[in-house]
């Protein structure tokens, strides 16, 4: 009886070892099937943060939930899941903050464009809201010709429109409506 158990051993490893090579073969229109798309990103980064510099200086820092990179024409980084984008004086301190849910990077054009429920606050306290922003990092310029509200303490500023300087220190809003609180004393007041 020992005998036979031996001998079906010895011939049943033999078997296992071929069943398991022939297993073990590689179909390539299997493989190439499983490949990952021509159009899926390059890389995707969670929780990351850039920091974009000038001279060795700190200028931005961008973060964002989701980021995409793709490294084939057209290049792009696409932002999602929330992003906020700090942009620092020549002394290195924060002169404003801009907020959105998603946004694209076009490397080539020196442009970034943000969207949903963007939020831009500067130095001084003044807030923007819009849901399309363009930044030109060229010109150092960021706008929209979608209808804006800007909030300036007590005074509240609606708009079709803004151009302004990348910092948000200094704008432009075009078709102006809004209420203003004007003083008693100032020369706008009526008598």
């Amino acid at each position: 009886m020992r005998k036979r158990l031996r001998t079906a051993i010895h011939c049943s490893i033999p078997v296992l070892v071929a069943g398991m090579f022939v297993s073990c073969v590689n179909d390539l229109d299997r493989v190439a099937a499983v490949e990952v798309p021509h159009a899926a990103a390059d890389r995707i980064t969670t929780d990351a943060q850039y920091l974009f510099t000038d001279s060795g200086l700190v200028r931005n820092r961008l973060r964002s939930g989701r980021i995409a990179e793709w490294s084939a024409a057209p290049k792009r980084t696409e932002l999602s899941d929330g992003l906020e984008l700090t942009f620092y004086n020549a002394a290195g301190e924060q002169s404003s903050v801009l907020t959105a849910r998603r946004g694209v990077l076009v490397p080539d054009e020196k442009r970034m464009e943000v969207s949903e429920q963007v939020v831009f606050i500067n130095s001084k306290g003044e807030r923007l809201e819009t849901e399309q922003l363009t930044w030109d990092q060229d010109s150092a310029m960021v706008y929209t010709d979608r209808p804006v509200r800007v909030q300036r303490g007590g005074d509240i500023i609606h708009g079709q429109g803004l151009v302004a300087s990348e910092d948000f220190s200094h704008y432009t809003i075009s078709r102006i409506t809004g209420i203003l609180d004007v003083p008693l004393g100032d020369t706008l007041a009526t008598p």
